[in-house]
């Protein structure tokens, strides 16, 4: 269990992206998701689904948002805000895998599927995407920007 004091922790990655930055920021995350524990597979499926996000803010949403990343628990999250239109409320809606045919929804399910969670809130001022994966241990320790672990503080016995 993580000490009390672990949730005033800044963030592992708190940055902003456009295009420019994508394949960076992809790296940062894939960097410090790797520091907390993420490896093989799991690692890829996070990596993939936050790339999803990414793009997707860049081709439907002002073409630049923010991402945060951090630790809570023992699961790790990426939240990610733009301020585009908004996602429309049919490719919410729908959790089966879009037909070959249909134009888009393919990143929210793909999010869905690669994550061990996902919630969208979206409206006409923007959209924040959280996706959380659980860390494969329990003794969680988060690092702190720069890759400095943080200590853990355990209660005895």
């Amino acid at each position: 269990m993580n000490d009390p004091g672990d949730a005033d922790l800044p963030p592992l990655l708190d940055v902003g992206f456009d295009q420019s930055g994508l394949a960076a920021t992809r790296a940062e995350v894939q960097r410090r998701a790797h520091e907390q524990g993420l490896t093989g597979e799991r690692l890829g499926d996070f990596v993939m689904a936050v790339n999803e996000c990414l793009v997707n803010v860049v081709a439907h949403a002002g073409g630049r948002g923010r991402v945060r990343l951090g630790v809570e628990g023992s699961s790790l999250f990426c939240e990610i805000t733009d301020s585009g239109p908004g996602i429309p409320q049919s490719f919410l809606d729908d959790t089966g895998l879009p037909a070959p045919s249909q134009m888009g929804g393919r990143g929210i399910w793909l999010i869905r599927r690669l994550t061990d969670g996902a919630a969208f809130a979206t409206g006409p001022a923007g959209t924040t995407v959280l996706m959380v994966m659980r860390l494969p241990r329990d003794d969680v320790r988060p690092v702190r920007p720069g890759g400095s672990a943080v200590p853990t503080h355990r209660a005895p016995g």
